[in-house]
């Protein structure tokens, strides 16, 4: 043998080191019967479930194919990308089923930290009345308890962010005719000009819609479970005939109640005439 070659046995197997390099610098066992994907207690490495944070590439991957099975109408496919399947399809499914979304296309955001912001282009369509939707929402990727994949944190905001427990988006003619609020003077009132009274003129639609006269149009809406929590409706297909309802609230008196709570963080104010003992205002500034 040459000066400087050596062989060594190793395992039944012949290892043939030139120049005297240590036998540390070749992993014997690569490429021999498998063993080099197991691990030092000898289980496979693929049965090694991962631990901690998703890591950037797993955020990335893992949203990008929710979202791509989401936009594509893959209800089952996107929600075995979450942590909760089972309550994940049926939602994912009546997207297009109930609230008749269609040609979604759905973008991610650059993730801050394991959360994905994204935004939603859409049409909706109901018997024979479409109009384009739009809206942002965002979705957390976690490790799986039990699996360790990556994997959206399942909660219904992920479809729409006003969306919550119970909740489910529906298109069709809305439960309840539409109504025209008007102050005491007869000025329209609308939650667009004054947002405090949102929620108070949803739920004064839902109680007196069908009584002052209007007809239904067709609406996108989230389906309250609550009974005393009235629908909220997200987008106007075709707009039906609304009522006129007056109240006792004042425009002027409320443009000022709305600045007023601007100014403080989690501040109310509610205006009432004594004498009479009517509302004047209501505003919020959660």
């Amino acid at each position: 043998m040459r000066s400087g070659a050596k062989v060594a046995v190793i395992g039944g197997v012949f290892v043939l080191v030139v120049g005297g390099v240590g036998y540390g610098a070749y992993n014997v066992l690569d490429g021999l019967g498998g063993g080099g994907g197991d691990t030092a207690d000898g289980r496979p490495a693929s049965a090694v479930v991962k631990t901690g944070p998703p890591s950037k590439a797993e955020i990335s991957e893992t949203s990008k194919k929710f979202l791509a099975a989401w936009a594509a109408g893959e209800a089952a496919d996107a929600s075995q990308l979450t942590n909760n399947a089972s309550e994940a399809e049926p939602a994912l499914s009546g997207y297009s089923a109930q609230a008749h979304v269609t040609k979604a296309v759905i973008t991610p955001g650059p993730a801050t930290g394991t959360t994905v912001p994204f935004t939603v282009k859409a049409t909706v369509s109901y018997e024979g009345k479409s109009k384009p939707w739009s809206y942002s929402s965002e979705l957390t990727v976690v490790r799986g308890l039990t699996t360790g994949r990556a994997l959206v944190d399942w909660k219904p905001s992920v479809i729409h962010p006003d969306l919550a427990d119970g909740e489910s988006l529906k298109t069709g003619e809305a439960s309840a005719p539409s109504i025209q609020a008007l102050d005491h003077n007869g000025r329209v009132l609308t939650k667009e000009k004054y947002p405090s009274l949102g929620p108070i003129l949803d739920a004064l639609r839902e109680k007196y819609g069908e009584k002052v006269g209007g007809t239904a149009g067709i609406e996108t809406w989230i389906e309250s479970t609550g009974e005393d929590t009235p629908d909220q409706t997200l987008l106007t297909l075709s707009k039906g005939k609304p009522g006129k309802l007056q109240t006792t609230l004042d425009a002027n008196v409320q443009a000022a109640a709305e600045k007023a709570v601007k100014q403080y963080s989690q501040a109310s104010v509610v205006a009432v005439r004594p004498s009479t003992g009517s509302i004047r205002a209501v505003a919020n500034n959660p």
